[in-house]
């Protein structure tokens, strides 16, 4: 039978009432419904019954057949006696619709009944039916492509009694995607109180491997779509993800950062590791978890084996890498080892991954997961362990493994489409402890390409506050020439939203958990990240504008403080980082005469408590403790001769500390001598910046658990918990604090006493600094000074604004030409491949509206920012599009005229863009969606 007239189909779309909701269970009896679906006239349902009937006899009957054929010939060669089993001898022997009744001869209902038939549009389904089974009779030979022509997945290869339907499964996804709290069972749940039936465990499992399926299928038609856009190139998404930041237009001016990154660790996506459980509770026993050969997540996640690559005992690996010394320690990477969190956390023992290391563009685009995955022997050790172990050796790998990714893609990709080798412009990565992974890159075997991609590690304006003053100078973005006023905390944001996966993902076999981040990736990147793009640079833009809007009155409060040279303003930046560079390590002969001062004082109070135990056991000896017993004696003696025994060996060490510093014996410092008055300032001055320190550290871990309180998700328990270690954080902060002001106090001169006000409003932790100086007093610089120091503040924000607006500018270029060029492009595939196969055509546009359906809120969004107040209207030639770089042509397609930006409102002028090859879209839409699950069904079934 042929095709239904057009015409009927455009009438079935208009007024088709499809189930949204459809499980059937147990198909052998009556399938139920939801209750949504509006019910037909009774003298329809045995016209439609009839035509059922015959289409699920005609395809069991085919199925069966061939079932029996395949397993047979398999027992006869010896290949699968399992498939023999479970197929040929569960089968009736009998072929033919005898093959449809069951042991009590009642007749098999596979997939429907009339029921499920009963809406207000009987006629045009029929012809819907015929159509599929006059296709089905040329392409499909097994039971489960019929079941995927008709509408509905399987739960099991070969053998099912339960089916879902498409749309229900498509609809969990979308709800899943926009809430990822919501799991399989929950849903499912709500599934059969609006059937009315009662909801069994299996069910879960069943509906699980048909979602597999259907993300399967999604992931093939996707890759047959990229295989005919010719986009199958390595790495191809992480390159081309971020129009703005990737798709580079001719003729625009070079920039000193070409692309900005941010990259963070997130430990909520754990995954828990089944595992048996020892009697003493320690050792962990042998996983319990079934093998699975998948590996899911896609292009999105890197391989273990690449991360593993990276670790520090496996850099001898790398064979063009000579080891290099590694540079100093910077101080500030220590207060970021674990943040006293191990008293608010337990063990990650149970835990095989323990969470992912992500990296993403400065517009929020994923470019890569890598899983960190737990390594060292299973013991469940206390957190501070792991912590340590993860953040100090572990999580460098996640980020030179990441970094090596990206940027090796990147010097591909410009050696394939023939670039210079040298890229434009610096590569920018946002790490929130940037200061600490320097030398890790410096002198690691990234180093080379670190040079040649010109990497430059910053961080992020939020996390700046738990960094001292040298770090935020030399990395905070705020300093940075090129930056703009991007903070690039973007993981944040991103795990904000990611870590609603948590409380499903977390016992998801690692196949399941890797798909459902890379799916809720793709999904956020192009129906949220994308969305939000013109809302992004729009609200720099007026942000960037606002603080240009200021310039006068940054310049009269510079003027006002006698700053008149700007130049000159800027170096005071360069004078504080030499300042505390010179101020970041103590002199060897500062420490030599502290320790030999440190000495001197121990050998003298050993001394002093031993003539005094020597003068305890000459009393015993004479008898005048004779009535404390035998007992307290030889205690006396045991004591003279430990305090002996020490006074030896601090003589040994004094006289070491001697040699060191060229004296002799009789030049050994006394008491009331002038060095030892100056050692004994040093030591105090040492003992203030202990204090100092001490206090510093607190202040940290209260000013990150403080944040935590207020970040979503943070259950109540854990709120909790960390309100009442805030509360024993509270009294060791007065401690230290007590502290700090009698040593303070012991200083000449004496130094600034802090009260418990100054203490709580100390956010920004570089003003520690300034109280640690030791050997000269920097009050008097003019850098120094608070109402400078905020003045030069304002003065880098109002150049970085400036820079915002040149990069804005660039990025609106991309971003139109990109929506121009892509439209043109895809469509023209489209329409080429139309002729052909029109179910790949249909997928393609459906790929190609995945984006454009915002790209008119784009338009308006844009033309909005030259509206705002201080728009200079020089730069609207940026709101045209230009010509991509990584433009694609199709060969013989002639290119429509330029493509302006629309003012619009219509939302929904985008049909009018098209040419005339786009008018029969939605005429063909049904044929496009017949062909199309005909074409996934063989493709992926057979």
């Amino acid at each position: 039978m042929g095709r239904p007239p057009k015409s009927n189909i455009r009438q079935r779309r208009k007024h088709t009432r499809e189930p949204l909701f459809s499980l059937y269970d147990d198909i052998d009896n009556q399938p139920r419904t939801s209750g949504l679906v509006l019910l037909n006239p009774t003298q329809r349902k045995e016209k439609k019954a009839k035509a059922q009937r015959d289409f699920i006899t005609r395809r069991v009957v085919q199925t069966t057949s061939i079932l029996k054929r395949r397993a047979a010939q398999k027992h006869r060669d010896g290949e699968d006696d399992r498939l023999y089993t479970e197929v040929l001898m569960e089968l009736d022997e009998d072929e033919g619709p005898s093959a449809l009744n069951d042991d009590n001869g009642s007749e098999f209902m596979p997939i429907l009944s009339s029921g499920d038939w009963e809406d207000d549009d009987t006629v045009e389904e029929e012809e819907h039916l015929l159509y599929f089974q006059a296709k089905g009779a040329i392409h499909d030979l097994l039971q489960n492509a019929s079941y995927i022509c008709s509408g509905f997945l399987p739960f099991n290869p070969l053998l099912n009694k339960s089916l879902v339907s498409l749309q229900t499964v498509e609809l969990y996804h979308h709800l899943f995607m926009r809430c990822p709290r919501l799991g399989v069972q929950p849903f499912l749940r709500a599934l059969c109180d609006l059937q009315g039936v009662r909801f069994k465990n299996n069910l879960s499992v069943q509906f699980s491997s048909a979602y597999d399926l259907y993300i399967r299928l999604t992931e093939s038609v996707r890759s047959r779509v990229l295989t005919s856009l010719d986009r199958t190139t390595p790495d191809w998404r992480m390159l081309n993800t971020c129009p703005p930041c990737q798709y580079e237009v001719e003729g625009e001016e070079p920039q000193l950062i070409r692309m900005m990154l941010a990259v963070d660790g997130n430990n909520s996506l754990k995954r828990f590791e089944r595992r048996e459980q020892k009697e003493d509770g320690t050792l962990l026993g042998p996983t319990r978890e079934k093998p699975d050969v998948r590996i899911g997540g896609g292009d999105y996640f890197l391989q273990p084996s690449q991360v593993d690559l990276w670790d520090e005992p496996n850099w001898g690996k790398w064979v063009d890498w000579t080891p290099m010394e590694k540079a100093d320690r910077i101080a500030c990477t220590d207060r970021w080892s674990n943040l006293n969190e191990a008293k608010t956390a337990r063990s990650f023992g149970s835990f095989d991954v323990n969470g992912i290391f992500a990296g993403f563009c400065h517009h929020s685009f994923v470019l890569a997961f890598s899983d960190m995955i737990k390594t060292g022997e299973q013991y469940v050790c206390p957190i501070s362990v792991q912590l340590q172990f993860t953040h100090l050796i572990s999580r460098s790998k996640y980020l030179l493994s990441l970094l090596h990714h990206f940027m090796s893609a990147c010097r591909k990709d410009r050696r394939r489409r023939g670039f210079p080798e040298e890229p434009m412009g610096s590569l920018a990565v946002g790490y929130d402890i940037a200061c600490g992974m320097v030398d890790k890159i410096a002198c690691g075997p990234l180093s080379q390409l670190a040079k040649d991609e010109r990497l430059q590690m910053m961080i992020g304006l939020l996390h700046g506050y738990a960094h001292n003053r040298l770090c935020q100078l030399t990395f905070l973005m705020l300093y940075i020439y090129g930056a703009g006023i991007e903070d690039l905390e973007v993981c944040e944001r991103f795990f904000s939203h990611s870590n609603a996966l948590a409380s499903v993902t977390r016992y998801m076999s690692k196949f399941r958990r890797r798909q459902a981040i890379s799916s809720y990736a793709y999904h956020r990147d192009n129906f949220e990240t994308y969305a939000n793009l013109s809302k992004f640079i729009h609200s720099n833009y007026r942000q960037a504008l606002g603080i240009i809007g200021r310039s006068k009155e940054t310049a009269k409060t510079l003027r006002n403080l006698g700053l008149l040279d700007t130049e000159k303003v800027i170096g005071y930046i360069d004078e504080e980082r030499d300042y505390l560079k010179s101020r970041n390590s103590t002199p060897e002969a500062e420490l030599l005469t502290s320790s030999y001062y440190r000495a001197l004082v121990k050998l003298s109070d050993c001394r002093e408590k031993l003539q005094q135990a020597r003068r305890t056991f000459r009393l015993y000896e004479k008898g005048e403790y004779a009535v404390s017993g035998e007992e307290s004696f030889y205690l006396s003696e045991r004591q003279m001769v430990n305090e002996q025994e020490l006074e030896a060996k601090l003589l040994v060490d004094v006289q070491s500390l001697e040699e060191r510093l060229g004296l002799r014996a009789d030049q050994r410092w006394c008491k009331g001598s002038e060095h030892w008055k100056k050692s004994e300032e040093l030591v105090a001055m040492s003992k203030y910046q202990s204090s100092l320190d001490k206090l510093e550290g607190l202040i940290v871990a209260r000013i990150f658990e403080l944040s935590r309180m207020n970040v979503s998700g943070t259950g109540y328990k854990m709120r909790q918990h960390i309100g009442h270690a805030m509360q024993k954080r509270s009294t060791a902060i007065r401690s230290a604090l007590e502290n700090y002001n009698e040593a303070a106090a012991k200083l000449t001169p004496p130094r600034k006493l802090l009260d418990w006000d100054d203490v709580l409003n100390y956010t920004y932790l570089s003003e520690f600094d300034f109280l640690r100086d030791t050997r000269s007093d920097v009050r008097n610089k003019v850098w120094a000074k608070p109402a400078v120091r905020q003045a030069i503040s304002e003065l880098f924000k109002l150049l970085r604004a400036t820079e915002e607006i040149c990069k804005l500018n660039i990025e609106i270029k991309r971003l139109v030409t990109y929506m121009k060029e892509e439209e043109e492009y895809v469509s023209s595939v489209a329409r080429n491949i139309q002729r052909t196969n029109a179910a790949l055509a249909y997928q393609i546009r459906k790929y190609r509206d995945e984006r454009r359906r915002f790209n008119s809120t784009h338009h308006k969004r844009l033309n909005s920012i030259q509206k705002l107040p201080g728009f200079t209207p020089i730069n609207v030639h940026y709101f045209h599009p230009g010509v991509g770089l990584r433009r694609q042509t199709v060969q013989g397609h002639v290119e429509e005229g330029e493509m302006e930006l629309q003012a619009d409102d219509n939302d929904n002028d985008d049909d009018d863009e098209e040419d005339d090859g786009e008018g029969d879209d939605q005429e063909s839409e049904v044929d496009d969606r017949a062909e199309a699950a005909l074409a996934v069904a063989n493709d992926n079934v057979l």
